[in-house]
């Protein structure tokens, strides 16, 4: 059984569709009912054995664990949790609410902790199961003007990493999928700016699907891997290269 967060649109829909050709059994979860209704509507007519949805906002330590809970309750195990919802902010640091920033860390770091606190035991004790947190490449390559989302995903990258060393001999793995741009509704929302190189939802799903099925610690996008291998060596340079480029390109960066 395969649970997945922020499911109503973009990476979590597709990964659900994905899912779904692979006859897998959901539990989708996210805040708008009625996109939930379509996208679940949509993966039995691929193939999934049965469908359940449930309104969650993964912000709310108490709405995310009752999710998790219904799941449990309506399926008896969990074999994958997705933690895919997220929120997006864009824009100049000094000039962000209290409230934006809040919701971004609530939504995209402590969202995952209270599904996966609420995960973790009926996992343990099966001996199996498989974590998969959907982060982004500004987890390992931060973006200037979106500085809390990029710390939100460098968080939830410590998160991945070091819950996958603490569930070692435990039979649950833990992996993380790196995303780069891609053409969902996100931008729509957070701001932000798309750029020349944007990827499908259903090529993230895939990727999604394949950390499920084989997970790996981190599964990052080509060409992105090459950012990840030069980091250690060519970070700050990069951070001045983004940082100027967005300042002179990008509206979100005022």
């Amino acid at each position: 059984m395969v649970v997945i967060t922020g499911a109503s649109s973009g990476i979590g829909a597709a990964t659900a569709e994905a899912f779904a050709r692979e006859k897998a059994r959901l539990v989708l979860g996210a805040r708008r009912v009625d996109r939930l209704q379509a996208v679940a509507e949509h993966c039995r007519r691929l193939g999934a054995e049965e469908v359940f949805i449930r309104r969650v906002d993964v912000a709310q330590r108490v709405d995310a664990r009752a999710f998790v809970s219904a799941a449990l309750g309506h399926f008896e195990r969990i074999d994958v949790l997705v933690n895919n919802a997220g929120a997006g902010l864009s824009g100049n640091l000094i000039a962000q609410d209290e409230a934006e920033i809040r919701q971004v860390i609530d939504t995209n770091l402590l969202g995952a902790v209270w599904t996966s606190q609420a995960a973790l035991p009926a996992m343990i004790s099966a001996r199996q199961g498989v974590i998969v947190n959907v982060a982004s490449v500004v987890g390992f390559r931060a973006m200037p003007y979106s500085a809390v989302y990029s710390a939100s995903k460098h968080g939830l990258v410590g998160l991945s990493h070091a819950l996958r060393g603490e569930l070692s001999g435990t039979g649950v793995k833990v992996a993380t999928v790196y995303p780069a741009t891609t053409r969902t509704e996100f931008f729509d929302r957070s701001g932000g700016r798309m750029g020349a190189m944007v990827y499908p939802p259903a090529w993230v799903a895939r990727s999604i699907v394949w950390a499920a099925r084989w997970p790996r610690r981190d599964v990052v996008v080509v060409p992105y891997r090459l950012l990840w291998w030069a980091e250690p060596f060519l970070g700050g340079f990069i951070d001045h290269l983004l940082g100027e480029f967005r300042r002179k390109n990008d509206t979100a960066a005022v």
